[in-house]
């Protein structure tokens, strides 16, 4: 039985602070989340927000001040308690806006991805760059108490030929759980599918099997499907997610619903989601979304810099129905978790993924130690676009025609190389290397991209950088179900490698969040592809490595 308390400031922090919090810790047990002083079962009622009209540059709403102000003031008035928020710069002061939301009772739930950082479904791979900017974000929120969940990723595989980015996700959830760990903060950190109904069940076993470290600590489904009063909990097919989700082990919730085919909407589909058709299920959901874009789904319009604001005829119809629902839910202390941890999926034709091995951690350490074993390297330790594009190519060639299994992955089986979770450059001087100890040392080149040699490496034995520790602190080989890579240590190399982008973000498939009827762009998701290649000898190996090199520079 799962039970924690979900702090989200570090034990230190809270003992320093004599102030004392104006909103309520939330607790997850089993499949449900509670007010952990009140012990009720606690619902989200929350909005999407991401304001963008007006704006230039990155947008952060809680650094926003003026907006901020105007919009909280809103939010009491429309009587939500929580909402979600995809993309914020961490370097910026967030204290002002948390406060005014703590003292309004809204909880946060903040998109880990951003759309430079993040798990590009296409090419998925999880590094050293990603996973820090990751880690900054949870160091500039953790103090705020109203922070209650973090998510890892926005429809990330959103069909059959993204699933390999499914794997990359988990483990960037398994290694994000470790570094909360470390700093003793227990925020769950949670998934948003897109709701595709031919990897639905596939992702929602995936993400809470094998072991606890790895698994997601709750889960989100975004859903478009219930489209005006035509539409029922039957035939909108809610029904059937609600029977998705029965036995599962950990909270469901509905991380982004509100259907525009039909406005005004009426949202219908709240009676549903907090009454008895789903309230023993699911807790709660967040509509998308607060204000109007150009993809039509804000209840609100404003503008940056402006504290105006006009309200639509969906703000008062969702004002009016979240008003009338009174979920029932349960009593923490009479609340008996049930159920068991879901079975992973095998691989298959609509399943890219061996779901027992998930992606090694990235370690900054270890890859810098490859570097410094390498006799044939780049001069530059920065490339512009276009000599990404033709290292993408001389690597393709080079792959094509000797095993790269070290820096190669094949998620369907299993099979993660030792360097895999190295950046691209980094990657792609391994290759140039490989192609260089290949001739005996005769030609060290890259295309027209330069180069050198380095007559005495600093690290003399490669296999030597593999007990360096990774980013966690873990030191020690990469191997494992769930922690790293699968091993072939007759070779000392197994195979990988690497919404949402701006486009398919890790985090986010919409405008700001406008993906095909169903969502967010800002979390963008890196997705990964159906053919990453496990055998470096073969043409489809090379096309793999090429392309992930040439979409990373």
């Amino acid at each position: 039985m799962k039970f924690a308390t979900l702090a989200s400031a570090s034990l230190g922090a809270l003992c320093a602070s004599s102030v004392v919090a104006a909103i309520d810790p939330l607790t997850i047990k089993g499949s449900k989340w509670f007010n952990s002083k009140t012990g009720e079962q606690f619902y989200f009622k929350g909005i999407a927000y991401q304001p963008r009209t007006g704006l230039s540059g990155n947008p952060d709403p809680l650094a926003d001040m003026v907006g901020c102000k105007r919009d909280v003031a809103v939010f009491k008035d429309l009587g939500i308690n929580s909402i979600r928020v995809y993309d914020v710069d961490y370097t910026k002061s967030h204290d002002e806006c948390m406060k005014l939301l703590e003292d309004a009772g809204i909880y946060l739930l903040l998109d880990m991805p951003s759309p430079q950082y993040s798990i590009n479904r296409a090419e998925p791979h999880w590094d050293h760059d990603t996973m820090s900017h990751w880690q900054a974000k949870v160091d500039a929120f953790a103090k705020y108490p109203n922070l209650v969940a973090w998510i890892a990723g926005n429809e990330v595989a959103n069909d059959v030929e993204t699933t390999p980015s499914a794997a990359f996700v988990k483990a960037a959830i398994r290694d994000m759980k470790a570094y909360l760990k470390t700093k003793k903060l227990t925020t769950p950190v949670g998934y948003a599918d897109n709701d595709d109904p031919k990897i639905r069940m596939n992702l929602i076993n995936f993400f809470n099997c094998g072991d606890e470290g790895s698994r997601a600590d709750f889960y989100g489904i975004n859903t478009y499907r219930w489209c005006g009063d035509e539409t029922n909990f039957k035939t909108s097919g809610y029904e059937d997610i609600t029977k998705n989700m029965t036995s599962y082990t950990i909270p469901s919730l509905l991380t982004e619903y509100g259907c525009n085919l039909v406005r005004p909407r009426t949202f219908s589909e709240v009676k549903s989601l907090y009454g008895t058709d789903m309230g023993n299920i699911f807790s709660g959901g967040i509509l998308y979304e607060y204000t109007e874009e150009d993809n039509e789904y804000g209840v609100v319009k404003v503008s940056f810099g402006d504290s105006k604001v006009e309200k639509n005829s969906d703000y008062d119809n969702f004002k009016k129905v979240l008003a009338a629902v009174k979920p029932q839910g349960v009593k923490m202390d009479s609340y008996k978790a049930s159920g068991k941890d879901s079975v992973c999926p095998a691989a298959s034709s609509v399943w890219h993924v061996k779901s027992d091995v998930l992606p090694p951690t990235p370690s900054q350490a270890r890859c810098q130690c490859m570097i410094d074993s390498l006799g044939c390297t780049f001069k530059s330790d920065k490339l512009s676009t276009d000599e990404g594009k033709l290292v993408g190519e001389v690597v393709g060639n080079i792959c094509g025609a000797t095993s790269c299994d070290e820096i190669s992955v094949d998620t369907a089986k299993g099979m993660y190389g030792d360097f895999s979770a190295c950046s691209s450059l980094q990657r792609s001087a391994w290759a140039v290397n490989k192609n260089y100890e290949n001739q005996n040392g005769a030609v060290c080149e890259a295309g027209d991209v330069e180069t050198k040699t380095v007559s005495s490496p600093k690290q003399d034995d490669i296999k030597e950088c593999l007990n360096k520790k990774d980013d966690n602190g873990t030191a020690g080989k990469p191997s494992g179900s769930g922690s790293s890579s699968s091993q072939d240590d007759d070779k000392n190399s197994s195979s990988g490698s690497n919404s949402k982008d701006e486009d398919s973000s890790d985090e986010n498939d919409s405008d700001e969040n406008d993906s095909d009827d169903s969502g967010s762009d800002e979390d963008i998701d890196e997705d990964s592809d159906t053919s990453s290649g496990a055998s470096a000898v073969t043409a489809q190996l090379s096309a793999a490595v090429a392309a992930a090199l040439l979409l990373a520079f």
